[in-house]
């Protein structure tokens, strides 16, 4: 692995400089990074608070929620909203996803695992972000252990309620616990790095 750091990036938050940590993938396995808090963008990994849900069978009133849903691969509707920079979330694998012909979604995929990279922000009744998590947890709950689902900061606080939630700390990963966590000042985050949001319109598009 080849380790990168752009100073360009780097904040100081009045301690300490953040650095972002970015890197090559070398003779690592794609199973590796993603267990050690690795997440892809673009041709680059970058280590971060990763997330990641266990994947089992989900509750009988979820799947009643998710099968009301009309869920489809492509779609006519040329107003759904997708990033300007869709390019970054695309690898050699992937799936893009439709709920109703309004919500969408992408997983990719990379070697022998699962990685949902990116959705748009769709305000409904039905919450189709938080039911798209079931929906995938459903759907590939016999293929692989774990759905990695990104960063988890304060404004991903939402995914602790989630099944079978658990974060990356900078050393293993762990169980939410609402007693110990503060998004913003995590002394056992041993790697001192800073997460940069990549999406330049975050009405558009909600990174998971």
């Amino acid at each position: 692995m080849k380790l990168l750091i752009n100073h360009k990036n780097t904040i100081f938050d009045g301690e300490k400089p953040l650095l972002h940590l970015e890197a090559i993938r070398e003779n690592e396995s794609c199973k590796f990074m993603f267990e050690n808090g690795w997440v892809p963008f673009n041709d680059l990994w970058y280590q971060t608070c990763s997330s990641r849900l266990e994947l089992k069978e989900i509750s009988n009133s979820r799947k009643k929620q998710v099968d009301k849903i009309n869920v489809s691969y492509k779609t006519n509707n040329d107003k759904i909203l997708i990033p300007k920079n869709i390019q970054d979330y695309k690898s050699n694998s992937y799936l893009d996803f439709f709920f109703d012909d309004m919500f969408w979604g992408r997983v990719n995929f990379y070697e022998d695992q699962i990685f949902y990279s990116v959705m748009n922000n769709v305000h409904h009744k039905k919450s189709y972000g938080t039911l798209s998590f079931y929906y995938l947890i459903d759907k590939y709950k016999n293929n692989y252990k774990y759905l990695y689902i990104a960063d988890f900061f304060e404004q991903f606080k939402y995914k602790t309620n989630l099944p079978n939630f658990e974060f990356w700390n900078g050393n293993n990963w762990e169980k939410y616990e609402r007693s110990k966590w503060n998004c913003q000042n995590r002394k056992s985050h041993s790697r001192k790095v800073w997460w940069r949001y990549h999406c330049k319109s975050k009405t558009l598009l909600e990174r998971r």
